[in-house]
């Protein structure tokens, strides 16, 4: 059944759709999902948007209750901790909560223990992701090339969390004739071989620095990440997203407690929504298509909401404003997200 609806909604159902099954939708809420879509909209949306959507939601088909439970209770105890005293001396507790579910998604239990180690021993850990050459994996600097059973490891990686300091990472690169990315451990006695620089201004009252990494090591070819790929990041970031965001709506609510933040009531709405949105699909404890859905418009969602407080000056400091922005790159942007799931719709 389908109900005839404005361009701005009937653009925005795709998220509403999966935001819908965490009860009622405030209109502050549907409001802003019709202004952050309309805003996205790019020619070829525009041209195929339909007059019509489906309005049901499917439900999903091999669930799986692995959602790595060690990371997730070390992520619930910080939680609490980010709304009494705010993000910027929680954000890394609340990262190396995600680096615990990270390695037992990407690394054999080998690897898993000596990662466990290093990090318990105090030392940094890096996903290197975004690289200088760009977003398109064709145009990737870091490039990995067999040699002499091992592998060369060219590396010039851009933006990563407190990249610049010693540690241990994870490195995205492509081969020389690839259509997907793959990763490598690098561990300390390679890593502190690289250089390694800040990259801008840092963030959450100078608690938080990126850094870009740059050089060339050699690996075994066992420091390859074998279980790695795209279906494994996707359900790493489902499985991370909702308590990203429950901390981004933590510090929010914190912001707002010392007027850092003005929310109005339908600010407060939206807030009190997607909170009980990331905090319900946090325990869902499943991963199958509906719930990777439900994740994109969550985060859609918060990134919208951040970006329209900051738009409509409600953020008193710039330190905030910037902050809040940033968060709204990470873990998904607003387009990646949207697209994703306008595409999810084509095969419905």
């Amino acid at each position: 059944m389908t109900v005839p609806l404005a361009l701005p909604a009937l653009a925005a159902r795709p998220v509403l759709r999966h935001l819908e099954t965490f009860g009622d939708v405030p209109k502050s809420v549907r409001t802003l999902m019709e202004s952050g879509v309309t805003r996205l909209l790019d020619s070829d949306m525009i041209i195929t948007q339909p007059q019509q959507v489906p309005d049901a939601v499917t439900t999903g088909e091999a669930a799986s209750s692995s959602i790595h439970a060690a990371g997730a209770e070390m992520a619930e105890t910080i939680l609490p901790q980010i709304e009494a005293e705010g993000l910027a001396d929680h954000f890394k507790p609340l990262m190396r909560s995600f680096v615990r579910i990270l390695f037992g998604l990407f690394l054999s239990p080998e690897q898993c223990e000596r990662a466990c180690a290093c990090i318990d021993a105090g030392n940094h850990f890096s996903f290197l992701a975004s690289d200088a050459g760009g977003p398109s994996l064709s145009s990737w600097r870091s490039v990995a090339h067999a040699e002499q059973g091992g592998i060369r490891l060219t590396v010039d990686k851009v933006w990563g969390i407190e990249a610049h300091r010693e540690g241990m990472a994870i490195v995205a690169a492509r081969g020389p004739v690839s259509f997907f990315p793959a990763a490598y451990v690098v561990w300390p006695e390679a890593y502190r071989t690289l250089r390694r620089t800040p990259h801008g201004d840092p963030f959450l009252e100078g608690r938080l620095q990126l850094g870009n990494v740059k050089g060339v090591v050699s690996l075994t070819r066992d420091e390859r990440v074998k279980s790695g790929g795209p279906a494994v990041f996707n359900k790493y970031l489902t499985t991370v997203r909702p308590f990203f965001v429950r901390g981004l709506m933590a510090h929010v609510g914190w912001l707002g407690a010392r007027d850092r933040v003005a929310l109005d009531e339908g600010d407060a709405r939206v807030h009190a929504f997607l909170s009980e949105a990331a905090r319900v699909q946090s325990r869902a404890g499943r991963y199958d298509v509906d719930n990777v859905h439900r994740v994109l418009a969550i985060k859609f969602a918060s990134n919208e909401f951040l970006n329209d407080l900051v738009r409509k000056g409600a953020v008193a400091r710039f330190g905030d404003q910037r902050d809040l922005l940033a968060f709204t790159k990470m873990e998904g942007s607003s387009y990646h997200c949207y697209h994703a799931l306008r595409n999810s719709t084509k095969s419905q």
